[in-house]
């Protein structure tokens, strides 16, 4: 008895052990949270398609349709989790991660439903112009309902942190470490194969259609890590001065001409005559379709689509594509913003001409004020310089003061030609969807009866940009002196559009106009964006840079890949195409035309008036270089109430931007 008792008890015993082995194996082994960390990125990745798609059956089609690309999406969401277990906390490590992906999928969902473009890395650098305009896309309660979602989500994920179980077991280092390296290894073997096979790309010319086909998790990844222009293969100094001598090679034969040069580049800017299924009760663009008529014109094929204004403005300024930056880049905000650029700006600036930019949006707007100080531009018009400017019911400025701002600027140098650069912002989104939202010139039906609101909003706001054109060509024929006149769409507007509504063009035209007055022979042709430039100097017989004689140079894919190899020399390499120098020197680009001063100060009646010249609502009164709060009177005159003035106080008057940024500042005035 005493032995069979033995025998029972010992192995009561082995049961026991064996029993919390398993347990154990089962809560705590690095095998387990894997397999945790899998089934995770598995839902994480379908919620993601799902939103990206704004459809939940279309997510679902994603993983039928493509499962090779959806466990590859997959793979990348699991790499990320993998390094919750280093934690001990290894819970609330995984939430984090999970959140941070479904955040950037909810964050997706939502740019999808304002514009085409999907949300990519370089968004995050485009937070403060997102800021400022918020106005424009979300009421103010729900900014408020945006404020309180956070708040919210940050106190639950303190009360996560304080809740979630603190892991007490071997964290199993190593066994985490090697199955990080193998899932970074299985990564990259799944690129190279899927590479190979054509089954994703790195080359997203549509990045719309790109996270379509390969996935929100590889698509966002990839945006984040391809920035910049990667060095050629071929790149070297030898390889580059031999390209320099035979674009040197090329000369230029006969006159040149020297005309005054406007461009503009229409914010969201088509001729809707040609959408199937939209009637109008008249032509809303009755200039632009006379001036398609008697000048030179045609498809003007863009980067861009229903954003990403900046990309088209880059390739028409510098004759570079930006399909050689990274997925989604804008160069403006991670490269040209810091980094000396040949332009449009330079080349026309060694021919004697003075070069102004103008936009009717803030100039800190996709970095621009320091975009076109690199590029070599004299002065800078932006809407912190402007007067008497009108808004439309959504919020961005109305084109017609730009007419008197293109002249000003034409009359500040009136010895010399002048290189005005304009951007639009009339017709720029989100278009309402209410009713009485702008002034009624046109009336139209249009079968898609959700967006009819909006077609409407979206037509009666380019009749007066259509009437701005007018009213410039009107000026600039009276003001008398030679001038080209370029008129494009930056990219088609957010309405929806399909190809199947555009019989004539793709999603990715718009079209370009060279109006002027010395009777330039050109056939009509249609382009891609970067080639304009090249276009005009052609025309005009004008000394043109290296990418316009690349362009004339070469042709087809040698033409892009030494496009590259230039662009990657002069952004990122050594530049020995300008003999190891930057292609422009330091700038110093004056901020407005019009030079405000102050004339006189006055106290009266608990009041401080300020008088000068050139004030606008942007102008803030400085009393001993502290800011005060400023009311705007006219171009003339600027009040402080509830203030006096002592002698001897220090008057200046800066241009502050809504960010509270000094912009410039007046002469000193001492009060006496």
């Amino acid at each position: 008895m005493y032995k069979e008792y033995n025998v029972d008890s010992e192995l009561v015993n082995n049961m026991e052990k064996k029993k919390n082995k398993v347990k154990s194996i089962v809560e705590y082994s690095v095998h387990t949270w894997i397999f945790k960390c899998f089934l995770t990125a598995l839902g994480i990745e379908l919620v993601l398609e799902m939103l990206g798609r704004r459809s939940i059956v279309s997510g679902l089609l994603f993983l039928v349709r493509s499962p090779l690309v959806f466990l590859y999406n997959v793979s990348i969401i699991f790499f990320t989790l993998l390094f919750a277990l280093f934690l001990r906390k290894r819970v609330f490590g995984m939430i984090i991660i999970s959140s941070v992906w479904l955040i950037c999928g909810i964050v997706n969902f939502v740019v999808l439903g304002y514009r085409v473009t999907p949300f990519a890395a370089i968004d995050f650098l485009m937070v403060g112009d997102v800021l400022s305009m918020l106005d424009v896309y979300l009421k103010k309660w729900q900014q408020i309902g945006l404020v309180v979602l956070i708040i919210l989500f940050l106190i639950g994920l303190v009360f996560l942190f304080i809740k979630t179980p603190r892991f007490e077991g071997s964290r199993k280092i190593k066994g985490t470490m090697l199955a990080c390296v193998l899932s970074w290894i299985g990564i990259s073997v799944l690129t190279n194969y899927n590479m190979k096979h054509n089954i994703i790309s790195d080359d997203f010319a549509n990045l719309g259609m790109a996270y379509e086909d390969y996935g929100f998790a590889y698509c966002f990844s990839n945006s984040i890590i391809d920035n910049g222009i990667s060095k050629p293969d071929y790149y070297n100094e030898s390889a580059m001065l031999i390209l320099k001598s035979n674009l040197m090679d090329l000369k230029q034969h006969g006159e040149t001409k020297k005309p005054n040069i406007i461009v503009i580049q229409l914010e969201s800017f088509f001729d809707p005559n040609d959408v199937i299924g939209l009637s109008m009760s008249k032509n809303p663009v009755p200039t632009f379709t006379r001036l398609k008529e008697e000048f030179p014109s045609g498809y003007l094929t863009v980067p861009a689509l229903g954003a990403g204004t900046a990309n088209t403005e880059f390739e028409v300024l510098t004759g570079l594509r930006s399909s050689f930056f990274g997925a989604g880049e804008y160069p403006y905000k991670t490269t040209i913003n810091h980094t000396p650029v040949e332009s449009m700006c330079s080349l026309l600036k060694k021919q004697g001409y003075g070069a102004y930019a103008i936009h009717n949006n803030v100039g800190s707007f996709y970095d621009r004020e320091n975009v076109y100080d690199e590029m070599g531009f004299d002065a800078f018009i932006s809407l912190e310089y402007m007067y008497d400017v009108e808004y439309t019911s959504t919020g961005w400025a109305k084109d017609k003061t730009l007419v008197d701002d293109i002249m000003k600027c034409l009359q500040d140098t009136p010895t010399r030609p002048d290189l005005v650069y304009t951007i639009s912002v009339q017709g720029h989104g989100q278009y309402p969807s209410e009713p009485d939202s702008c002034v009624d010139h046109i009336q139209i039906t249009y079968d898609d009866k959700e967006v009819e609101p909006k077609f409407h909003y979206y037509v009666n706001q380019i009749y007066e940009m259509d009437q701005m054109i007018d009213n410039l060509i009107g000026m600039l024929d009276a003001y008398g002196e030679e001038y080209v006149l370029v008129l494009y769409g930056d990219h088609l507007p957010t309405l929806d559009l399909t190809e199947e509504r555009l019989p004539n063009s793709t999603m990715f035209q718009t079209e370009y106009i060279i109006v002027n007055n010395i009777n330039l022979k050109l056939m009509d042709r249609d382009i891609m964006s970067y080639e304009l430039s090249t276009r005009l100097f052609q025309a005009l017989n004008m000394p043109d840079g290296y990418a316009q004689k690349i362009q004339r140079l070469y042709h087809g894919k040698e033409r892009d890949e030494k496009l590259e190899l230039y662009a990657y020399d002069m952004l990122f390499g050594e530049c020995y195409m300008y003999n190891g120098r930057r292609p422009l020197l330091e700038n110093h680009m004056q901020r407005g035309v019009d030079i405000i001063t102050v004339t006189g100060v006055e106290n009266r009646s608990g009041r401080v008036y300020v008088y000068g010249e050139n004030f606008n609502e942007f102008s803030t009164i400085y009393v001993d270089d502290e800011l005060t709060k400023t009311n705007y009177i006219d171009q003339n005159t600027l009040m402080i109430v509830d203030e006096t003035l002592d002698a001897g106080t220090k008057i200046t008057v800066k241009q502050v931007d809504e960010s509270k940024h000094i912009l410039s500042e007046s002469n000193m005035f001492i009060f006496e």
